[in-house]
């Protein structure tokens, strides 16, 4: 299962809207989510990885 950014960062930038007070906790907290949607953001935008496929070449000798 894999992990639709785009939804989460919506959820993150509604928890920011919420966290509307003047205070210290509520300036804390909008910082931490102003890093995780940043971070949110470059994973939406990123391309997939995909998983790497090992290949075998065979070792001849070569003849001079």
């Amino acid at each position: 299962m894999e992990t639709d950014f785009a939804v989460l960062r919506q959820y993150l930038e509604g928890a920011w809207l919420q966290a509307r007070g003047d205070d210290e906790t509520s300036s804390i907290v909008r910082e931490a989510l102003d890093a995780l949607i940043d971070e949110v953001t470059l994973a939406e935008h990123r391309p997939p990885r995909r998983g790497a496929e090992i290949v075998m070449f065979s070792r001849r000798a070569r003849s001079s």
